[in-house]
């Protein structure tokens, strides 16, 4: 059977953009068509009957995949944290720095 990207999508139970990896690295196979604005993909799906993928966490990797990110989520915050208390002991610093190089008489009085 073949359909447009985003009906192999629902079809297959995965995103638009997986079906376009797909159709790049031969994993699906499919056809552009010549159509008034241009070319669009027609999906050769089997006729099968659609995939009901579980949800995340339940029957499949996705549970760990969602785990995972968590993890990764809860590092970069970390790390963020601590580069926002890292600039505001350099803002300090500078400020003193600032403080300590300034001239002992204003500019105005240069020449007086």
């Amino acid at each position: 059977m073949d359909v447009k990207i985003s009906v192999a999508a629902g079809h297959l139970g995965v995103s638009t953009e997986t079906v376009r990896r797909r159709l790049r690295t031969g994993t699906l196979s499919g056809k552009r068509e010549k159509t008034a604005q241009g070319f669009r993909w027609v999906v050769t799906i089997p006729d099968t009957p659609p995939t009901n993928t579980p949800p995340p966490g339940e029957g499949s990797d996705d549970g760990m995949l969602v785990g995972q990110m968590q993890a990764r989520i809860d590092s970069l915050e970390a790390q963020l944290t601590t580069r926002a208390g890292e600039i505001d002991q350099l803002h300090r610093l500078l400020a003193q720095t600032a403080l300590n190089a300034a001239p002992a008489r204003p500019w105005w009085r240069f020449w007086g």
